[in-house]
């Protein structure tokens, strides 16, 4: 809850509702809540944040929602995990952002994938992509606030990052990519294979059970609870329903198992 200043000066600048903006810790904020901030209509706080824009003092992500640069601006600027936070709320990062966040991989994305509760299309702002996959609401849990560059975002555990990632891989660089990432969350003691497993029963997806199940017998990790789907399944749901079939997982592994643990499962 914003607790508006008790006194409005009658000659507010952009400089000192930026710096009481900063006190109040909000790098990101709507027009109604800088307006109920500082006790002012929404007219005059427009007139107030257009002059601020014109200043360098903040900046506008979309209609009425904006970020404060502050006399820092690269601090929020090249924090686009931050960014991502902003357009929806609810929101938290996942997918391969998460994995990469988490040190599972490497290899960092090109663009911010963000866990959101309604559709959104993909959008660039100021040179960073985002892309935002619409999760039902059972699926929206296993995320916390962390600190990034001094800027709060708002991301998933490390159990949640591999278990979106593995429900929709094409999010996530793909199945070889997650795979890894399993692989090095496994054995830097990030995730447990009975953590996994009670995510995935949560999401309900028998696709992703059969992915996770298939993943971690490679891997020589417990399978207790996991159950395979009805029917056939693909390893990459993206792909052709071929190659060698899996029958305790039904699931067809069109991706080989070679480009999933090119340097062995140790």
């Amino acid at each position: 809850m914003i607790e508006p200043i008790t006194e409005v000066s009658p000659s507010i600048t952009s400089l000192s509702t930026a710096r009481l903006l900063l006190e109040r810790d909000l790098f990101a904020f709507e027009t109604r809540t800088l307006a109920a901030l500082l006790g002012l209509d929404v007219g005059r706080t427009s007139r107030l944040l257009a002059r601020m824009e014109r200043d360098g003092l903040v900046a506008r992500l979309e209609q009425g929602k904006y970020i404060l640069l502050g006399l820092n601006p690269e601090q929020v600027l090249s924090n686009p995990l931050f960014l991502g936070n902003q357009f929806v709320t609810p929101s938290y990062i996942s997918f391969w952002s998460a994995l990469h966040f988490h040190g599972f991989t490497e290899q960092a994305p090109r663009q911010v994938f963000v866990a959101v509760t309604r559709a959104k299309r993909p959008l660039t702002w100021r040179g960073a992509a985002f892309r935002f996959v619409h999760l039902q609401p059972r699926a929206f849990f296993g995320y916390r606030r962390e600190r990034l560059g001094g800027l709060p975002v708002t991301v998933a555990d490390e159990t949640k990052a591999i278990v979106d990632s593995l429900a929709l891989p094409q999010y996530a660089g793909g199945v070889s990519e997650v795979a890894k990432a399993l692989r090095n969350a496994l054995q830097d003691g990030g995730v447990s294979a009975a953590d996994l497993t009670d995510y995935a029963h949560r999401l309900e997806n028998a696709s992703l059970e059969a992915r996770l199940g298939y993943l971690l017998e490679a891997l020589g990790q417990p399978t207790d609870g996991l159950t395979p789907p009805t029917g056939p399944v693909c390893l990459d749901p993206r792909r052709p329903r071929r190659g060698e079939y899996a029958p305790r997982w039904r699931l067809y592994l069109n991706v080989p198992p070679e480009a999933l643990f090119p340097e062995g499962v140790g």
